[in-house]
């Protein structure tokens, strides 16, 4: 972690930070006297003495600041820049109220992703959590999802409610040591509820360079739970959590958000995906995308078949595997020379999928998708996130259990 910051904290970032900044940053930290060195004097001066000091070991630097440090080297990207800028813009607060167009300076320095992020992060603190909370919500590629067996069940993110959900999530999180700290960031979008938690990851120790020796040291870095929960599905997507906590994490959120204690427990909760559509059809199966013009091609690259044998007992065993990768489209259909035969012992058990998408670029943009039955669908978040839903339900993968739901709600 050590080394990361390093990265960030360079000569390129000093030499063109803007020295009020860092002087407000250090302020943070250090009290007038306490200064590790003067902020007053020209620029290249105050440069000099900032380059000094991060060129000391990190252990000689404040630990708050190194906690700023990360924080903004998380959002200072073209990505983290652009998440900003969308929320300052959302939330009608110009970033640099007083900018001018300089003819002289078509490139300022401070319009660069770093300086933005740390710009945000001490002078507008709403909008720089906010941009780190979208950030994690699309970080995850692989997001656990949950069905409850009622559709149109609204959520209720009230204070009240809030704070329930809040400490009954710090006190799982202090079961595995991740520390008290937790942060809640409620969002809507599309009717979805999106609510990402910050909260204390667990302790790690590093080795770091003190003089001419080494010295361990402990740090507790920051870490993202998204939770994204769309009420006219109920259906709750969880991110950012281990697989141990998330059947967990379901439940708190059913029992304080939604008031439905129980809501994500049932049998078929998690039982959302199969691809027997694509076993029954064969090798020569192809998505249709008709039906959504922005899609240019869906190629199958990747595909995966386990054979099950009965054994003596009766009970079915796994025996053996193939795989098969064809970055052209065609892994499925490798299977026709093989001894895969879907349906004699053979089942499909996952497939990844390469969608195109007519952009505005050269290349047209593509996502990646691994889907695996009976929870898991897998790619980065983006766009086209609900065109990847649709094409995986309109091509029969998305269980439909409209009519479970009719038989559950007769009786």
């Amino acid at each position: 972690m050590g080394s990361d910051i390093r990265k960030f904290v360079n000569p390129k970032f000093l030499g063109g930070i803007d020295v009020l900044l860092m002087r407000d940053l250090f302020a943070r930290h250090f009290a007038g006297a306490d200064q590790p060195f003067s902020f007053d004097g020209e620029p290249g001066e105050i440069r000099e003495r900032m380059a000094e000091y991060f060129a000391n070991p990190i252990t000689e630097w404040s630990e708050g600041l190194v906690a700023d440090l990360h924080r903004v080297a998380e959002v200072g990207s073209a990505e983290g820049m652009q998440l900003v800028l969308n929320e300052a813009r959302r939330q009608g607060v110009a970033l640099y109220p007083e900018e001018a167009v300089d003819a002289s300076d078509p490139a300022p320095a401070r319009h660069e992703p770093k300086h933005v992020a740390l710009h945000a992060y001490l002078n507008h603190p709403r909008i720089f959590e906010a941009a780190a909370d979208f950030q994690a919500l699309r970080a995850p590629t692989a997001m656990a999802e949950f069905r409850g067996p009622q559709r149109d069940v609204g959520a209720d993110l009230t204070d009240e409610a809030s704070a329930a959900f809040k400490a009954a999530i710090v006190k799982l999180f202090a079961q595995d040591l991740q520390g008290d700290y937790c942060r809640l960031g409620p969002y809507e979008e599309d009717g979805e509820i999106n609510l990402v938690v910050s909260h204390g990851a667990p302790v790690t120790t590093t080795p770091v360079v003190a003089g001419d020796g080494e010295r361990i040291i402990t740090l507790r870095a920051v870490k993202y739970a998204a939770l994204r929960y769309a009420p006219y599905e109920g259906l709750l997507r969880i991110g950012g959590v281990p697989k141990a906590q998330q059947a967990e994490v379901a439940a708190i959120f059913a029992e304080h958000i939604l008031g439905r204690p129980g809501f994500f427990a049932g049998k078929d909760a998690r039982d959302l995906y199969t691809l027997d559509p694509i076993a029954a059809f064969g090798p020569d199966f192809a998505f249709r995308h008709a039906f959504d013009d922005r899609i240019l091609e869906v190629r199958i690259v990747a595909a995966a078949a386990d054979f099950f044998a009965e054994d003596e007992d009766g009970n079915w065993r796994h025996v053996r595997s193939w795989e098969s990768k064809d970055p052209s489209g065609g892994a499925l259909r490798h299977f026709k020379g093989s001894e895969v035969r879907f349906g004699r012992g053979w089942r499909l058990g996952e497939i990844t999928f390469r969608v195109f998408f007519r952009s505005d670029a050269k290349q047209p943009a593509k996502v990646t998708v691994r889907l695996k039955p009976p929870g898991t669908l897998a790619f980065r978040r983006t766009r086209f996130e609900k065109a990847i839903h649709a094409l995986v339900a309109r091509n029969g993968l998305e269980k439909d259990r409209d009519a479970d739901l009719v038989v559950e709600a007769a009786e």
